[in-house]
């Protein structure tokens, strides 16, 4: 296993999107159906930020709020932490680090937006790399229900 190679082929590209003016509420739902823990929000511009299960327990479930009128714009993380298709795992990792995000978009050049890279993910490619144990391999996979 080599931290330089490129995270090109650990990037999750089938990633959801959502529009900047959703309900906190239609996000969730999304969410939930998909099984998928975060959504990148989009508007004209391109991506803009980030949505997580954390963002909507942190800043969703205070007294007072209602996620059927909060907008995914009021709680979504911003502004993005990107990094090039081109960038090292080991770059990647430190990156992720560094900012104290699980999560980073990942851009291609004059492409845009190319997909997302996960701490998950990595994890999961370096336990492949390293033939570890079926044991690790089915935790890694465990989904919570």
């Amino acid at each position: 296993m080599s931290l330089e190679e490129k995270i090109a082929p650990i990037v999750t590209r089938d990633v959801r999107i959502i529009d900047a003016e959703t309900t906190v509420r239609d996000a969730a739902m999304l969410m939930v159906k998909e099984k998928i823990g975060c959504l990148v929000i989009f508007s004209l511009k391109g991506a803009i930020g980030i949505v997580t299960e954390r963002d909507m327990l942190r800043k969703v479930t205070a007294p007072g709020n209602d996620p059927n009128k909060m907008l995914v714009r009021e709680i979504m993380s911003k502004p993005l932490i990107t990094t090039s298709i081109h960038t090292t795992v080991g770059e990647a990792a430190k990156l992720m680090i560094k900012e104290d995000i699980k999560r980073l978009i990942v851009t291609d050049g004059d492409a845009g937006f190319a997909g997302l890279i996960t701490m998950t993910d990595m994890v999961r490619w370096m336990a492949s790399k390293e033939q570890l144990s079926d044991s690790l391999m089915d935790y890694l996979k465990y989904e919570v229900v």
